[in-house]
């Protein structure tokens, strides 16, 4: 599916008509990445069918559209997003590519989430990584949840504050002696702000655009490994919620530790292959 002009008139019908112009002209603005700011969080739930208009499902046909709200006050959309060609598990769902946006984004804590449709226990699980769970508010069709409630026999234990998904320290890398080019070092970066408190393995992933855009991914581990969400996922996701969604990349790089105990390299070539 593609985002269109119609797609957006569309999804704004069932926004207050106050903010509808000012929403309007966030989205198409060429510099759009996602973040939406100036609105205020009462409107979260009316954004959903916008943020679900950008879902990409070419196998189920089903979208879901998510927004996060920062502490920051921001707005952040996500979609899922599927990915022909490679295994479903390379998909990412709304409520993933909603928290993943806002951590992109450097947002150190989510308040509430607000979902098209109720999170499957997949999405419950990876919650769990922010250090804010217990506080969560996720809402559904003008229902409030809380993680407790969604997910009661929880595996493993919610990290602590300040060692969340959004809100960990970055990792300390070791480089040895090569050229920086500028792509490169955004690659590096990226793999600095991995969350991966279980393999300890960081990984970063730097997509550019024949447009010049680029845009970077850091994996995000959960501790059933499963919902774990790859940096070239991350990436692509933050390329499907701007303005260069549809323009074909150029090149790809990825950064990973020597010593990981896993190589996510041949899953990268197949999922960016796909695209």
């Amino acid at each position: 599916m593609v985002l269109s002009n119609s797609h957006i008139s569309s999804a704004l019908n069932a926004v207050d008509s106050s903010i509808a112009h000012a929403l309007k002209k966030t989205i198409i603005d060429p510099s759009f990445s996602g973040k939406i700011t100036g609105f205020d969080s009462k409107y979260a739930e009316q954004i959903l069918p916008l943020a679900k208009a950008f879902s990409v499902h070419p196998i189920s046909g089903f979208a879901v559209g998510a927004v996060a709200v920062g502490k920051s006050g921001d707005l952040y959309i996500g979609a899922n997003i599927e990915f022909a060609g490679v295994p479903l598990h390379a998909t990412i769902h709304a409520e993933q590519s909603a928290i993943i946006n806002a951590w992109m984004h450097e947002e150190n804590e989510v308040v509430a989430l607000y979902v098209s449709e109720l999170p499957c226990g997949h999405c419950r699980q990876f919650l769990r990584e922010l250090s804010n769970i217990d506080h969560l508010k996720i809402v559904v069709s003008g229902h409030t949840y809380s993680s407790a409630v969604l997910l009661p026999y929880a595996f493993g234990e919610a990290p602590e504050k300040g060692f969340g998904m959004l809100d960990a320290p970055k990792a300390k890398l070791e480089i040895g002696p090569i050229k920086y080019l500028r792509p490169l070092q955004c690659a590096i970066d990226a793999a600095k702000r991995s969350y991966t408190p279980y393999s300890h393995s960081p990984e970063g992933f730097y997509i550019q655009c024949v447009d010049g855009k680029f845009f970077t991914g850091s994996v995000a581990e959960c501790a059933a490994f499963n919902p774990t969400v790859p940096s070239v996922i991350a990436a692509l996701n933050q390329r499907n919620l701007s303005a260069s969604r549809e323009v074909s990349i150029r090149k790809a790089i990825q950064v990973k530790l020597a010593t990981s105990k896993n190589d996510p390299l041949a899953f990268a070539q197949s999922v960016i292959n796909s695209v």
